[in-house]
């Protein structure tokens, strides 16, 4: 299927389609990706954050898919717990998908919105080539791919009727929004999303290094989230002492200083003549955001961290408050993903087995 999906694809797409090379760098914490506890009914995952090793200042242009292209194929699955590949219909691929990536309970328009992203990311893994175990087309594992979720295993978590509440609220969503992609200049985008920002997102530029025409910054509406980490002065030097970045002319090198960037969140901070990045310092001490202060404290150094996430594309909380502001998934999409295009793929009817059952 993996073959003749792309000969279909490269038939319509010409060969100037732009590859970002991913592997994926997962926000994982305590609880799950992106550390709110990523897992279904209580918060969102984190999201889909790669590593753009090209420069992509542009994008290239390519003839639109056709109207009469389908997303009907079986997609092989590579189940990373299991170690195994199976095939699965690309829809019911989606709604295990959906159901791991969202709480059932968020606004029905923000669970389009998040089965739409979710789409396009898995095509725009197929047509980047990238790589899977037995040459599977996707993986379940949540730091390459998607989160995923089965039947069963929703089961196994919170109950029959739960996991069947669930199941019926994703496929809902994932039905109605059936074969749409986003697309710019005709090519699916890199729909990577987050759990919340604070007050803006960010773009790929400030975050990766790539900049992405509709990766930028835009407001988003959800209300903070404030988290808190204490550092030691030791543990603060140790990161700092690591870095190969030194800086000269400080007034006060005993001070911790900080560079914000166009989006407001921390780009550099600067401690006794050394430099570290902030999505560096973030990794190492596993805050929530690069959005932050700090204090001295009698302690060591005090972090108050905003929102939840690498900030860039959707953020799902800020998805979910425009739903409740009676914004569609349409509206929801094209104003996190700026300049896109809602594409609309035609789908073949699905086989009637949906379920995955002991893939768990």
């Amino acid at each position: 299927m993996k073959l003749h999906l792309r000969i279909s694809l490269l038939s319509y797409l010409v060969a100037g389609l732009i590859v970002i090379a991913i592997p994926l760098i997962s926000e994982i914490t305590g609880q799950g990706r992106g550390g709110e506890a990523s897992r279904q009914t209580s918060a969102p995952s984190e999201s889909l954050s790669p590593s753009l090793t090209t420069e992509h200042s542009s994008l290239s242009t390519t003839d639109p898919l056709p109207p009469d292209f389908a997303l009907s194929d079986t997609l092989q699955v590579y189940l990373a717990d299991r170690e195994e590949t199976i095939s699965l219909p690309l829809e019911d691929y989606l709604v295990c998908v959906v159901a791991a990536e969202m709480p059932y309970t968020f606004h029905t328009e923000a669970l389009k919105a998040q089965a739409v992203a979710a789409r396009t990311y898995c095509l725009y893994q197929i047509l980047g080539g990238t790589d899977h175990e037995g040459g599977a087309d996707v993986c379940t594992n949540y730091a390459h791919c998607a989160a995923f979720i089965s039947e069963e295993a929703l089961i196994a978590k919170y109950g029959t009727a739960t996991a069947a509440r669930i199941r019926k609220t994703v496929k809902q969503a994932v039905d109605a929004t059936a074969g749409e992609i986003l697309t710019y200049n005709g090519e699916p985008i890199l729909a990577v999303f987050h759990s919340r920002s604070y007050r803006y997102t960010e773009s790929s530029a400030n975050v990766w290094g790539g900049a992405l025409p509709y990766l930028v910054s835009v407001p988003t509406p959800e209300e903070d989230s404030i988290s808190t980490a204490m550092v030691s002065d030791h543990s603060l030097q140790q990161l700092f002492d690591a870095s190969t970045i030194t800086v000269s002319g400080m007034t006060d090198p005993s001070r911790l200083l900080s560079q914000l960037n166009t989006a407001g969140r921390v780009e550099l901070l600067f401690y006794k003549g050394k430099a570290i990045e902030a999505t560096q310092l973030r990794a190492q001490l596993g805050l929530r955001s690069c959005s932050f202060t700090y204090e001295k404290t009698a302690d060591g150094w005090l972090f108050t961290v905003h929102g939840y996430g690498h900030g860039v594309g959707m953020s799902q909380y800020g998805a979910n408050e425009m739903a409740k502001q009676h914004a569609d998934y349409r509206t929801i999409l094209t104003h996190y993903y700026t300049g896109v295009t809602l594409t609309t793929i035609q789908k073949a009817p699905l086989p009637t087995t949906s379920s995955v059952k002991g893939k768990s």
